[in-house]
């Protein structure tokens, strides 16, 4: 199996009462690789967790589906300890306003968000009633929902623009989706004018993002209940759990097809008609005003390439990244530009990337229906490792891959059927990003045409993943996009000297005379060996007076040996590395300005109100001390304090690691169904700051499938610790050292540290090693006790 129902929670099951999980539902495993079957269990038990690789099938399923899936097939098996997980999670009990889960907002929750990015920034956010959830028509306006888009974009930019429409939340009990899609929408709100690459995807374009698509559902959700319809009590009695429609079968285009139940009481239900419920009715109209038609409504004529706009569905979970069509194995007109822009979303977060019939027929789905009627491009992404996913691996995982997703497709909506065959244009610098008109500013960036998932389609008769190409030129544009009526390209040479490889390092020697005083946004584009041109992307440079700008500069060097250090330097709200002498420099408007310098294995080091006169040259140089060891453990000898669930063990020679070792698996291989942990000694961090973790690590587990995961408590005392997830590897075949930065609140008397292994079913991997432990940190207690090193290496009190 290829899942892990919220693994954190599982060490805290056999503490609860046993009133605490409902006997239903549960977790199966079924060993298949029959389609048919496969596709009779997605007809009735609406989402599967396919694995094809090992030939599994995993669903959620309740106690009447569990008889009739007996009698399809013998060889299945309850997954115990997810259904103890999911059980949990679906047993009421509330840490916040969703069960259990204070990253995720409630309806009311998002809805006021909407209004805060309006109240923030009106001239960029405002909000469209595009209609009512199925609660608010049958009853007047209370109960129920208005469905709302929060369309960004700078309004002082006149149009039209290239168009992303992204819904989440429509299957209720996905919390993940609402939550990534009201993050991208405050990351485009906050960074507008800070960040170069919101700025333009602002000015140039149009976000109109439904983040609660079934907010009736939703509420149900969020008391625990594993909610997947609308709530219309027409279908499968008034009072029922299992009422209402699949949304996300219910829409026009091939409604009543494969894939979508005529039973009321089944997950994927249809509906009573062709987009018969209100919200269908509601996503369709508005859809349909914000992009042109540009196909019939076959399903063999190609959209023009021209073609502008994308359009999301974001679901969860199952690490998917799937596009039309979902009904037939026929090949979608498009489906070389198709495949070609879900395989670049997919790099970025790892899903698998196929045409959605691949993992199992669906019919009167969103994306086909927006696909098929209009002619934009539509994905639906399969978010993440569980429909209520704990918050650790949202935070540490799906959020940030997922946001850079959508930040690339957002970056391809002027041209999304040609723009993803060209190179990416990422790593954008400007050195000095702040001059005087006619001073030349070094334009420097990275052109990648190698950003692309390969992994092979699921389906019989897939064409085979497509290429990639060298990279032939850059270019740059100053104050307009590449495709604007006269824009002027200026050529970029490549910094080895030639363009001969899939990802190229560029550079720009950009005369500024004639540059009015103001900020420029200075973009970048690629170009490959077959004349594809890729998605932009861009940084800022701004021109002054001469007397409006300073310049701070110095070195950073060990306080000790006065070597120089790599030192990041952060001056006011940007950052930069010292040069490999400990040298930095930085022009700056006149004012006061704070700096911090930081290194790994040094104290950070501050200077607050930094005195910045127009025309001056202001030296700060920064000596900076070695941080303090709290905590180190060489994993040799007795290991005091230390805490190991069986199997974990020790090992004097690990794949080529003569030293001892940590092991889970001493005989060269570990074991199925594991979730065990290895605990450290209690620690106190009281006074100390910019704490660090750092280990040596060989995980070799299964890919995707199994993981080392690293947590941390900040209650180790209580007698029951909370753990967070700081970090998390799989499939790593060699050894290496990792450096994690332990969160600001970590400063407390009773801290720990946890190594937990997970493993699924079918594995054959060596293990995970871990060696050579340290916390390292600094702060006032470092400062004072500079040259105290505790004898066991950790905090005895």
């Amino acid at each position: 199996m290829r899942f892990h129902w919220i693994p954190a929670l599982l060490l805290t099951l056999a503490a609860l009462p046993a009133s605490a999980a409902s006997p239903s539902p549960e977790v199966v495993t079924v060993q298949t690789r029959d389609p048919a079957l496969i596709q009779r269990m997605a007809d009735r038990l609406g989402h599967l967790r396919v694995d094809r690789k090992k030939g599994t099938v995993m669903a959620e399923i309740e106690p009447d589906d569990l008889v009739w899936l007996r009698t399809q097939t013998s060889d299945l098996a309850i997954d115990k300890d997810a259904t103890q997980a999911l059980q949990l999670q679906t047993s009421g009990r509330s840490l916040k306003s969703i069960p259990g889960f204070s990253c995720y907002r409630t309806v009311e929750e998002t809805l006021s968000s909407i209004d805060a990015l309006i109240a923030a920034r009106p001239d960029l956010a405002s909000k469209i009633d595009i209609g009512d959830s199925w609660e608010k028509v049958t009853a007047g306006g209370d109960p129920g929902y208005d469905l709302v888009v929060l369309k960004l974009t700078n309004s002082a930019v006149p149009g039209p623009k290239p168009k992303m429409f992204a819904m989440t939340a429509i299957h209720a009990r996905e919390y993940t989706t609402a939550e990534l899609n009201t993050r991208f929408a405050e990351w485009l709100v906050s960074r507008y004018g800070i960040d170069p690459e919101a700025t333009w995807l602002l000015d140039h374009n149009e976000f109109h993002l439904l983040l609660q698509s079934n907010p009736d559902g939703r509420k149900k959700a969020e008391t625990g209940l594993s909610w997947r319809k609308n709530t219309n009590t027409a279908y499968c009695g008034a009072t029922s759990n299992s009422r209402g429609a699949d949304l996300n079968r219910n829409f026009p285009f091939h409604w009543g097809g494969p894939g979508a139940s005529s039973s009321a009481c089944n997950e994927t239900y249809r509906g009573a008609s062709s987009a018969s419920e209100p919200e269908t009715q509601a996503v369709v109209a508005y859809v349909r005003s914000i992009f042109p038609d540009v196909r019939p409504d076959d399903t063999t004529t190609p959209a023009p390439d021209t073609t502008q706009g994308v359009f999301f569905d974001i679901h969860s979970f199952s690490q998917l990244v799937l596009w039309p069509w979902g009904d037939t194995t026929t090949l979608a007109p498009n489906s070389s530009a198709l495949e070609m822009l879900g395989r670049r979303v997919a790099w970025f977060n790892g899903y698998d990337p196929q045409q959605s019939v691949g993992l199992y027929a669906t019919s009167g789905t969103t994306d086909d229906s927006a696909y098929g009627p209009l002619g934009v491009p539509a994905y639906t992404i399969e978010l993440g490792v569980a429909f209520f996913e704990d918050c650790a691996s949202f935070e540490s995982s799906t959020y940030p891959h997922n946001v850079d997703a959508l930040r690339y497709a957002a970056r391809t909506l002027w041209a999304p059927y040609k723009l993803p065959f060209g190179p990416d244009a990422l790593e954008i610098a400007a050195t000095p990003d702040l001059v005087v008109a006619g001073d030349t500013v070094r334009v420097s960036a990275r052109v990648d045409d190698s950003r692309l998932n390969r992994t092979a389609q699921p389906q019989a008769g897939a064409p085979p993943p497509p290429t990639t190409q060298n990279v032939a030129s850059a270019r740059a544009f100053v104050d307009m996009m590449p495709w604007e009526s006269g824009a002027v390209a200026r050529p970029m040479s490549a910094s080895d000297g030639s363009f001969n490889s899939g990802s190229e390092a560029v550079q720009l020697d950009l005369d500024t005379t004639g540059l009015s005083s103001g900020r420029h946004l200075v973009y970048v584009q690629g170009v490959d060996t077959f004349g594809d041109a890729g998605p932009p992307d861009a940084v800022f440079i701004e021109v002054a007076q001469a007397n409006e700008i300073a310049t701070v500069h110095g070195s950073v060097r060990n306080a000790i040996t006065n070597a120089p250090l790599a030192a990041t330097i952060k001056i006011g709200t940007t950052t930069q590395q010292a040069d490999a002498s400990g040298n930095y420099s930085k022009r700056l408007h006149a004012g006061t300005v704070d700096i911090e310098v930081s290194a790994p294995g040094y104290m950070t080091e501050r200077a607050t109100g930094v005195a910045l006169s127009g025309g001056a040259d202001v030296v700060r140089n920064f000596d900076l001390s070695p941080d303090c060891t709290v905590f180190a453990d060489d994993v040799e000898g007795a290991n005091p304090g230390w805490t190991a669930q069986s199997p974990w063990g020790t090992s004097t020679s690990v794949a080529g690691n003569a030293t001892k070792v940590w092991t889970d698996s001493p005989a060269g291989g570990y074991a199925n169904n594991l979730n065990i942990s290895l605990t450290s000694p209690l620690m106190n961090l009281v006074g100390y700051e910019d704490a660090v973790l750092s280990f040596d690590q060989k995980c070799v587990t299964e890919a995707g499938y199994d993981y080392g995961i690293v947590e941390l408590s900040t209650n180790a005392s209580a007698g029951s610790p909370t753990w967070s997830e700081i970090a998390r590897c799989n499939g790593e075949s060699a050894w290496r050292t990792s450096r994690l930065a332990l969160p600001a609140a970590t400063n407390q008397a009773a801290v720990k540290l946890r190594f937990r292994l997970t493993s699924d079913t079918s594995q054959s991997a060596e293990g995970w090693s871990i060696d050579n432990v340290r916390v390292s940190a600094g702060g006032t207690a470092c400062r004072s006790n500079s040259d105290v090193l505790f004898a066991n290496g950790f905090d005895a009190n």
